[in-house]
């Protein structure tokens, strides 16, 4: 028995009234610490970790308001790759409760509440149900995050990512995602890139991606339009960056989010657009890292230092979906063009012929 089916059983029995239920951590020590992610409600308090059976020690706490995860590469994502990298964790916990306020809270009533702490609703995000994350069902809440966790490029393959919902009332645990039947299914997998143009094969290597390191926030210094020109000298640009693209194009559901390979002598989509200068964006570097929270002006910064490109993906802060950077760019107001006067015809005589 697996230390989830353990906590399980044991979790079951004891509300079931059996006094001696209960749970052996030290048989299951190459199983801990648990990594849970739950809600900020204060009555989990009395609850946790007890309704799983373990001790303090082993459990990793972490909070957020509804245990949302909005996408595979979010805050919440780094501080969950960490409490596993870092601090030991063995197994991730998605643990949802009965009864959530945020669940349960309509858009009119959030904006109501926010007005009585003297904010505006100008001041707010301007799609407040992707930006707080509201949802109507806790079940399907926990469901879309524990999904979103197990598909992380972040989480290592072997590490069981479990859904969970909590009765608030009584501490009984149902378990809707079992962890352990999607092991080794993590978006992490090195993906594989094979390139022909006919029958001629160009390229046949696999994408390795660069390890994770914290604090890094420097863009890969090499170019790989360079080295994809070296591997392939005998044959067209155009027909290579078309090439590349249509298996960058296949690929891509496998390795996404991921900027796809570009020729480096390709036109940048948003060359001559400008952007929001106010507006705040996050960027995903073609090492799957993500930077910022940057500017509209640093935006346009980089894009003229050649760092990124309109295909590369792009967040506003604020929303929940991942866009090509081209998809924000303002589209500069076009030249005017001159509209030639009216030339009065000449006339002959006083009767005047008309020319």
């Amino acid at each position: 028995m697996r230390l989830f089916e353990a906590i399980i059983d044991a979790n079951h029995r004891a509300a079931a009234g059996e006094k001696s239920a209960g749970l052996h951590p030290s048989e299951f020590a190459d199983s801990l610490p648990v990594v849970a992610l739950t809600c900020i409600d204060p009555r989990l308090n009395a609850l946790m970790p007890e309704v799983l059976g373990i001790e303090e020690k082993d459990f990793i706490w972490l909070r957020n308001a509804g245990n949302i995860i909005f996408d595979p590469m979010s805050s919440m994502m780094r501080t969950l790759a960490l409490a596993c990298a870092v601090k030991g964790g063995k197994e991730i916990a998605i643990i949802g409760h009965t009864d959530c306020k945020v669940g349960k809270m309509s858009m009119v009533e959030l904006t109501d509440r926010f007005k009585a702490l003297g904010l505006d609703r100008s001041k707010l995000p301007e799609n407040l149900n992707e930006f707080f994350g509201l949802f109507a069902s806790e079940r399907q809440n926990v469901i879309h995050g524990a999904e979103f966790v197990r598909k992380s490029p972040l989480i290592g393959p072997r590490i069981p990512v479990h859904g969970l919902v909590v009765d608030i009332a009584s501490g009984k645990l149902e378990w809707i995602v079992n962890g352990y039947q999607s092991l080794g299914t993590s978006a992490a997998s090195v993906p594989h890139l094979e390139v022909k143009i006919g029958d001629k094969e160009l390229l046949d290597v696999e994408l390795k991606l660069p390890s994770f390191q914290i604090g890094e926030m420097k863009f890969p210094e090499f170019k790989i339009g360079e080295a994809i020109s070296a591997a392939i000298p005998s044959i067209g640009k155009t027909e290579a960056a078309a090439a590349i693209g249509t298996a960058a194009g296949q690929i891509a559901p496998t390795i996404a989010p991921l900027t796809l390979l570009k020729m480096e002598e390709a036109d940048s989509p948003v060359s001559g657009l400008r952007f929001d200068r106010a507006a705040m964006f996050k960027i995903m570097g073609a090492d799957t890292k993500i930077y910022g929270p940057v500017t509209g002006k640093e935006i346009e910064t980089w894009v003229s230092e050649g760092r990124i490109d309109g295909t590369t993906l792009a967040q506003r802060v604020g929303y929940k979906d991942w866009k090509p950077l081209a998809s924000f760019a303002q589209t500069a107001e076009p030249p005017k063009i001159p509209i030639p006067r009216a030339i009065p015809l000449p006339r002959h005589g006083s009767g005047g012929k008309k020319f």
